[in-house]
């Protein structure tokens, strides 16, 4: 296995080590795993090289940041990454509204556009009231879409400055990144997910091939 710094043990193969490189002028190490959720083998692999005592990015730390809803949309406002008013309930909610699970038993997330739809929707996504949701406001004619973001950077040019900031922000290599796009064309986060390595495309990999200076395999 390539030497990765004289300083430390080699990692041990307890994971998937396969989606592990350096970037050419960046330090440390990526996890281009793409699929950092707790318990998944690229929350794992993170987590080992920490213990390990390796600069590896996302960090544990990092991931959860990222995928828990509302600590990614308070995070990236104290980084003046624009993105939705929003608040948390489990009850009523005024539409229309994106609507995010953050319980640890299921990850779902539900656009509600009419009032007749919040009592249905409230109970079945709060689990009887019982469990907080995270609501996000959409503006009026704003529209929800998503990007890829690959260390920093889409494929769609009008995407990039939100990618480039999420990379700095948040250190998550690859993600679908769900965005409100208001009228006047300005786009705010909305929600980070996983974009497992092996769905990237041909450009994606191609991008992310320049990026990279060495695989740590």
């Amino acid at each position: 296995m390539t030497e990765l710094t004289p300083s430390i043990s080699q990692p041990q193969k307890r994971r998937d080590r396969s989606f592990l490189a350096r970037l050419h002028g960046e330090p440390g190490i990526v996890n281009l795993a793409g699929n950092y959720n707790y318990l998944e083998t690229g929350y794992y692999t993170s987590l080992d090289l920490e213990a390990e005592g390796f600069d590896i990015h996302p960090t544990c730390k990092e991931a959860l940041d990222a995928y828990v809803t509302p600590l990614m949309l308070e995070k990236a406002k104290l980084n003046d990454v624009p993105v939705p008013e929003w608040y948390i309930t489990n009850g009523y909610f005024e539409p229309p509204v994106i609507i995010d699970t953050i319980n640890p038993f299921m990850t779902r997330h539900s656009i509600v556009e009419r009032q007749g739809h919040v009592d249905r929707v409230a109970k079945s996504m709060t689990r009887n009231f019982k469990y907080a949701i995270c609501c996000q406001e959409i503006p009026h004619e704003a529209t929800v879409g998503s990007f890829r973001a690959i260390l920093g950077w889409s494929v769609v040019p009008a995407h990039r400055p939100l990618a480039e900031a999420l990379w700095k922000v948040f250190r998550i290599p690859l993600a679908v990144v769900r965005t409100i796009q208001l009228a006047d064309d300005q786009i705010l986060l909305s929600d980070i997910n996983p974009l497992p390595f092996e769905k990237l495309n041909n450009r994606e990999r191609f991008f992310l091939q320049k990026r990279i200076e060495q695989w740590l395999i």
